[in-house]
This record gives structure tokens, sequence and C-alpha cells, in this order.
């Protein structure tokens, strides 16, 4: 059995099969039969299939009649180059602009989404960063049922409660200790 190596363009998907079709460049446009799209892992472990998207140019290996055949892998070109040639670096860019990119040189992680993101657990989440923390927004809401702050808090603007205040310390103002005031 002889088989060819070709090159195409994805004409369809067929999602649920994790399967493809293929204009074929050399066939003189002529549209493979569904072509199979391998993924990397189908048992235990499981993803979403990755699939190619359509008029993705890609590679095929087919039979010599051109009826069975597996898709390889999408093929950049001139028209369509890699999004990041960086050894170090590694990238997704999604196709309503959201990007990961991590660069091993630098070690530096980058999320940029252009829509909401969410980080759900069921268990704990810890958060241990080496070097100042810095959260920029509008406005933040924590709905929390207690909060337990460990080391000295510095607010610059106006702070507003909403109940009891229980201090053990001394309070303090720019005029001096307001604890030892009379009405």
């Amino acid at each position: 059995m002889s088989v060819e190596l070709e090159y195409g363009e994805v004409s369809a998907v067929d999602y649920l099969g994790c399967r493809i079709r293929v204009r074929l460049d050399d066939r003189d446009g002529v549209e493979s039969y569904w072509l199979n799209v391998p993924q990397r892992n189908t048992q235990g472990t499981q993803r979403r299939p990755l699939m190619p998207e359509l008029g993705e140019q890609v590679a095929v290996l087919l039979d010599a009649d051109g009826v069975g055949g597996v898709y390889l892998g999408g093929v950049y070109s001139s028209a369509e180059p890699p999004p990041v040639t960086d050894e170090d670096t590694d990238f997704v860019r999604f196709s309503d602009g959201t990007s990961v990119t991590y660069d091993s040189m630098t070690n530096v992680m980058a999320v940029d989404c252009v829509g909401a993101t969410t980080l759900k657990c069921a268990r704990s989440l810890s958060v241990d960063c080496g070097e100042p923390v810095t959260i920029k927004a509008p406005s933040a809401t924590l709905n929390i049922a207690e909060v337990a702050l460990n080391g000295n808090l510095k607010v610059s603007g106006s702070v507003t409660v909403g109940g009891d205040v229980d201090v053990a310390g001394k309070v303090l103002d720019a005029g001096g200790n307001s604890n030892h005031h009379s009405h």
C-alpha cells in the first residue's frame, strides 16, 4: 500500500466524529473523503478534540487512490506565517483574540483574555508570589465570611465601615491619639 503526502485546505469539519475533509491542491481542488484527526488522549485522560479550522492549510497522508488517509497537522506558509518564531516562547492565540504566552527564557507567563476569566476550585487555593503583587481594577468585591490579615495594612483614600470597629491597640490620627478625647 503506498501513501502520498499532500497539502490542501480544510473544507469541512466533523467535531463529533473528529474528522475533516480537505480540498486537495495537487488534485485540482478535489475534496478528500473524511479523514481522521489523531488526538493526544482518548482513554482515561481525555481532552476536547483538537480540530483544525475551516480554511486552514494542512498536510495529509492519503492512500494512492485518495480514499483513505489521515490528517497530519496544520502547515504555516508565507501567506499564514507563525505568530511567534522565538524558540523560547510558547504561544496560543484563540480566534477571538485571547492569548496565552509563556517565555521560558524570562520565566514570564501572560494571559490576555478579551472576555471574563473564572478560576474555580472545590478545595483550597493558594497564591505564593516572591515579589509584590499589583491588582488594578475599577472596583473589587470580596464575598468572604472572615478575612485574616497578617501584616500591616496601608490605605490611601477613604475608609467606610458599615459595622462595629473593635480595636485592641491605639487608634491614632494626624492630630494625636483619638481614643483620649472628650465630648
